[in-house]
């Protein structure tokens, strides 16, 4: 008998390890597996600043300021798009036209302001970035930082340049060989009222606030769809679904969201508000379910759902990247709330990550 035993424990533990092979490969499987503590990735999901009233007060964003550098990120992703990614975007300004001039114009512009006292365009900038941050002293020199701010400038990376700059004593905020008059200039206007970006307002802020050099910009906008989408679409969006969502109570708080930061304790609620999974499950179901569940215009609420998930892949790529950067570390995404589901279900399949549960952060 016990022969018998052992005979069927021998069979079991060959035939384990078979079926486990023929089973279908997920990467979640390492998440158990891997040396030391997973990398924590944490994805906060914001209104577009830029939409909020003219009478907007950053200052009500102290209290989720604190709350996110109490999780002190190592480091700290944006919904920007990298140097690189203008660049490569204006050279193929044919094929897509727009792209760079509106989402990178202002990044292009400090770029070109900057050149006169680098000598370096964007690539020869980014190159010179690494070496130097590669070097970096633990304790440089106004001079050094104002360097590195015009390199960041010059790289296509306002936002990291702004970190610089603001990690400079105010007196300290002022031309030089490396950072010509009107790019100073520039760099004060973030200072201003008029400047509302959640990348510099909570994520170059918070970069100030925790000593890190740097954000990493992380956005995708090279969607490729055929001649006749725009017109599709909009032939689509006129249809009563879209207005029946937009009036949809359970909508409406995700919608006006930019709307209701006022005051400290309102932005704070606002800010859990949008990053519960309920919200998550709302927005995506209004906007993208709803694109994919009803007939268009030769399917262009498929190929529009299509590039939905290919940019926030492309996203949830470059975030990966940033992580292979901190092992074991913490991460910060700053993303809008549209993004936050798609980042945090796609990033939950990494191999050594381990997604936090925003609700817990901002609590």
């Amino acid at each position: 008998m016990k022969s018998i035993v052992i005979g069927a424990a021998l069979a079991l533990a060959l035939i384990t390890p078979a079926l486990a092979q023929n089973r279908p490969f997920d990467p979640r499987a390492y998440q158990s597996r891997h040396v030391g503590e997973p990398t924590q990735i944490l994805v906060i999901g914001t209104p577009h600043l830029s939409g909020t009233p003219d009478d907007f007060d950053p200052a009500v964003l102290e209290p989720l300021l604190a709350r996110l550098a109490a999780f002190h990120p190592d480091a700290i992703a944006i919904e920007a798009l990298p140097g690189r990614s203008i660049s490569q975007m204006w050279e193929y300004r044919e094929s897509h036209p727009d792209v760079a001039s509106s989402y990178g114009a202002r990044a292009m512009a400090l770029s070109a302001l900057a050149r006169p006292g680098l000598q370096m365009d964007m690539p020869q900038a980014e190159a010179e970035l690494r070496r130097t941050l590669s070097n970096w002293p633990a304790s440089p020199t106004p001079a050094q930082r104002r360097r590195l701010a015009a390199l960041f400038a010059a790289a296509g990376d306002p936002a990291s340049a702004i970190v610089q700059w603001w990690r400079l004593e105010p007196s300290e905020r002022v031309a030089d060989e490396s950072v010509p008059a009107l790019l100073a200039e520039q760099f004060a206007t973030y200072e201003t009222p008029a400047r509302r970006n959640e990348n510099q307002l909570i994520a170059s802020r918070l970069a100030v606030r925790l000593g890190l050099e740097r954000v990493y910009p992380m956005d995708d906008q090279s969607d490729d769809v055929g001649p006749d989408f725009e017109q599709n679409m909009q032939t689509f969006t006129e249809q009563p679904w879209v207005a029946q969502l937009l009036a949809d109570p359970s909508f409406t708080p995700l919608r006006e969201a930019g709307q209701h930061l006022t005051t400290p304790t309102q932005a704070l609620d606002t800010y859990r508000m949008l990053n519960r999974p309920a919200a998550g499950h709302v927005d995506a179901d209004g906007q993208w379910l709803n694109m994919i569940n009803r007939p268009s215009p030769a399917d262009v609420g498929r190929t529009r759902v299509a590039t939905w998930e290919a940019r926030n892949l492309r996203m949830a790529a470059n975030i990966r990247e940033v992580a292979s950067f901190k092992p074991g570390g913490r991460v910060l995404v700053i993303v809008g709330s549209a993004h936050k589901a798609w980042l945090d279900a796609y990033l939950s399949m990494m191999s050594d990550v381990e997604i936090v549960d925003a609700t817990r952060v901002l609590r």
